[in-house]
């Protein structure tokens, strides 16, 4: 168990260095700079409205930050089944003892 933790944190580490990070906190910066998009985005939150979502979607800022954003997700979703074949194999190795 604890050599998994060890692993974990050591992920958890080179994650924090990953430059797709550093990419979404840039566009994010680029999202709260633009202040007419802010508004929009402030707008929605209070009351949602399709064409509104679809204007907001318009905004290279959120283009760029969705397709940061899926790629983050395709990542955890990498992480999560690597994790699920070392608790797998764990489980059934533990078993047989």
């Amino acid at each position: 168990m604890l050599e998994l933790l060890e692993k974990i944190e050591s992920l958890k580490n080179s994650l924090d260095k990953l430059e797709l990070f550093n990419k979404l906190e840039l566009i994010k910066k680029e999202i709260y700079s633009n202040q007419e998009l802010v508004e929009k985005i402030k707008k929605y939150n209070e009351v949602p409205n399709n064409n509104l979502r679809l204007e907001i979607y318009q905004y290279n800022e959120i283009k760029k930050y969705k397709k940061i954003e899926n790629e983050i997700n395709l990542m955890i979703l990498q992480i999560n089944q690597k994790l699920g074949v070392l608790t797998n194999q764990r489980s059934c190795h533990h078993e047989n003892n």
